[in-house]
């Protein structure tokens, strides 16, 4: 009985694994050329690795796959760092050695204290490869005397790693800038395209236009927002004139067009009850208006709107959302020359510098640095006392799948395994059947790129595997350029397993034993930030007459509602490799509800502009600003029940409601203007589909 229950559960999970499989593995042209540039680039360089007998060439290679991004810009900044972050741990290297080279009690002492210095700066410093570069040096300085006995090899490891870092970084450069096309700019001009397209697709559609084509989601890019958009055009800004030249336009133009996608998006989902002759000419207007926006995106220049919507004009009837994105026009159209006022406030770019706002607040950094310092530690003491060099892999593995939770190592540990057994079986392969009858470079160079070529591949895969196809490089590497002439040893392939086994097993004994940090937990209480950012928005006030300094906090908050549920993703992706199915699923349910409670909250902010506080009856705006309060309560109730079950739950929330509904219906007859009447009738709309949003988010439970 109980073998036959398990077939299926295993039947399913094996499913699960080649869809995965699938999916990740998908051919697609950009993923042909990347893969291309990087063979390429690894061919190049091995040509003056083997003419002058380089020593560590495994980093030439390696530092091609963590460096190369998309495009070139992000490539070049990260070249650029990489470079100085070796250069600064390299020089402390021989720093130390000159120091501390007779002292082998020291040194043991600096394997941990290097180690924990290297994954510090990796979670503080917000400027990806500096902390690595740094410190991954230092840590290998340390445990090379006891790897490679020789003073001579010693005293210019620094140099040879320098050379190596360097030689790799600015092969890989050249290449990316002769055969990349891409930039930032276009990267932003696609990302700005796409989101035009889908609005303008989604409003012919409703303007009873059959489409040829299936545009993006509107709700997946309103969701994905505009942080990340923001954050490449700051970094590309240092390294692109463009960029730098017409930053504020540009970031004018994606929060526009985030504000835009929004509204669609939500406007999408309520649909147009009926529409007539003249709301279907309107959007169809307004389709002409974003597709002149994203034509001029492509010929890089400003968009000329010949005939700009007036967004005071027609406003009875027609929906709120529908306004919202005639005022993202009319805002477009008025900026050419000078920033309209509504927007001069607002944030052009995420908050944050070099160094993470509680680097030194936060307990948690210092105490994953200990975490990785010890197990690395560890595996140290267990290879030298047992004399078995060849495992020293296992630090390395230690500082690498040490990441922020449990299930995120054992994600990283997995693929660090499988890939170095496939690059490892391939490097045997080549060592035992091929090397042996070749006599030449070029000979060298057809398995050589060939298992490149699958390796990069691999890596250009999404991030459930990326990982693994640096290591079936790195494995492969290892075998193939442990010396430069015939070499028959294989050991190299199983010390190398051996000692992943080692890191793992360690460092996973370690990270549950000593502050465990499990994805889901992490999981609530980045949940709980997001409801309590829901709640800022929800409680924002309408009755100033200047609305300005209130739209630049509520989009300020929209940046950080961004950044949180991007954060919620990754955990519920590394939450997989943790025990507690079940409670992921319940996560994700509870994630994407309170995601579409942000399109409506942030479609009720945009709204609230065209309302002004002399228009609306006072009894009116006191029952609109008492539901806002209710809906503000609710969620920060609900932020509460995420982390601590015997919350209450609150129910005000649906009283506060039928109170508005009864109010409107009792003074939305003094209202003089019909244009004022069909607004508040759109924004209690808005309001009526935010609360049942509400209750679906709150009847998840998240028990443990």
């Amino acid at each position: 009985m109980d073998s036959t229950a398990t077939f299926p559960a295993f039947s399913a999970q094996a499913n699960r694994a080649i869809d995965l499989l699938r999916d990740e593995l998908r051919p697609t042209p950009s993923r042909w050329r990347a893969t291309l540039r990087i063979t390429l680039a690894c061919v190049a360089a091995s040509w003056p690795v083997m003419a002058f007998h380089l020593h560590v060439a495994l980093i030439v290679m390696i530092l091609m796959f963590l460096i190369t991004k998309e495009e070139t810009t992000t490539t070049l900044l990260g070249t650029v760092l990489g470079i100085i972050g070796v250069t600064i741990g390299c020089g402390m290297l021989l720093l130390t050695y000159i120091c501390f080279a007779d002292l082998t009690w020291l040194r043991v002492l600096l394997v941990p204290t290097f180690i924990a210095l290297g994954l510090y700066l990796n979670r503080i410093l917000t400027l990806g490869p500096l902390g690595s570069a740094i410190g991954l040096p230092l840590a290998l300085g340390m445990v090379v005397p006891d790897v490679i006995p020789s003073t001579e090899f010693l005293t210019r490891f620094p140099f040879y790693v320098w050379w190596a870092a360097v030689l790799g970084l600015s092969v890989n450069l050249a290449v990316q800038y002769l055969l990349n096309p891409e930039r930032a700019q276009s990267v932003l001009a696609r990302g700005l395209t796409s989101r035009l397209e889908a609005v303008q697709t989604m409003l012919l559609r409703l303007a009873g236009e059959k489409n040829g084509h299936q545009s993006s989601s509107l709700r997946v890019l309103a969701i994905e927002g505009a942080a990340e958009q923001l954050h490449l055009l700051k970094l590309a800004s240092a390294a692109e004139p463009f960029l730098k030249k017409h930053h504020e336009k540009l970031a004018l133009q994606i929060i526009l067009a985030d504000r835009l996608v929004t509204a669609a998006s939500v406007l999408e989902e309520q649909g147009v009850q009926l529409p007539d002759e003249v709301m279907e000419a309107r959007m169809r207007r307004l389709a002409g208006a974003v597709a002149t926006w994203r034509q001029a995106i492509l010929e890089r220049r400003w968009p000329k709107l010949p005939d700009p919507i007036d967004v005071s004009s027609q406003v009875a009837g027609v929906p709120p959302m529908l306004l919202e994105m005639e005022r993202v026009v009319y805002l477009l159209s008025k900026s050419e020359k000078a920033t309209p006022e509504e927007l001069k406030n607002f944030p052009l770019a995420p908050k944050g510098g070099a160094v993470v706002a509680d680097a030194f607040t936060n307990p948690a950094y210092a105490q994953f640095a200990i975490k990785g310092a010890l197990a690395g530690f560890i595996c140290y003491l267990i290879f030298t006392l047992s004399a078995y060099q060849g495992i020293y892999t296992s630090v390395v593995t230690c500082v690498v799948c040490s990441l922020s939770t449990i299930g995120a190592s054992a994600q990283k540990g997995i693929l660090r395994f499988a890939g170095s057994a496939v690059g490892g079986g391939l490097g045997v392969l080549a060592l035992t059947c091929i090397f042996p009858y070749l006599d030449s470079i070029a000979g060298f160079w057809i398995p050589f790129a060939a298992v490149t070529g699958l390796a990069a591949y691999v890596t250009f895969s999404g991030p459930s595997l990326s990982y693994g196809g640096y290591q079936i490089g790195l494995a492969f590497y290892k075998c193939v350029l442990q010396s430069y002439g015939p070499y028959t040893e294989l050991r190299v392939v199983r010390d190398r397993l051996i000692g992943i086994v080692l890191g793992l097993t360690v460092f996973g004994l370690i990270s549950n034993w000593l502050w465990p940090v499990k994805a889901l937990e992490n999981t609530r209480a980045k949940l709980a930030s997001a409801l309590q950012t829901l709640a800022k928005l929800a409680a924002l006030p309408d009755e100033k007459k200047d609305p300005t300094p209130r739209l630049a906090e509520a989009y300020d908050l929209r940046l950080q509602a961004y950044q949180q549920f991007r954060a919620v993703h990754e955990l519920l992706e590394s939450a997989k490799f943790e025990p507690g199915e079940e409670f992921r699923r319940k996560f994700e349910q509870f994630s994407s509800a309170a995601q579409r409670l942000l399109l409506y909250l942030l479609a009720i902010i945009q709204h609230r502009p065209d309302l002004r506080p002399e228009a609306v009856p006072e009894p009116l705006r006191k029952a609109s600003a008492g539901f806002r309060t209710a809906l503000a309560d609710e969620l920060q109730t609900l932020s509460a029940r995420v982390i601590d079950h015997d919350v209450r739950p609150n129910h005000d929330l649906q009283d506060a409601l039928v109170e508005l509904e009864r109010v409107s219906a009792s003074h939305i007859g003094t209202i003089a203007s019909a244009d004022i009447v069909a607004q508040v009738r759109g924004r209690l709309a808005l309001y009526q589909e935010a609360v049942p949003i509400v209750q679906q988010i709150a009847q998840v439970r998240l028990e443990k």
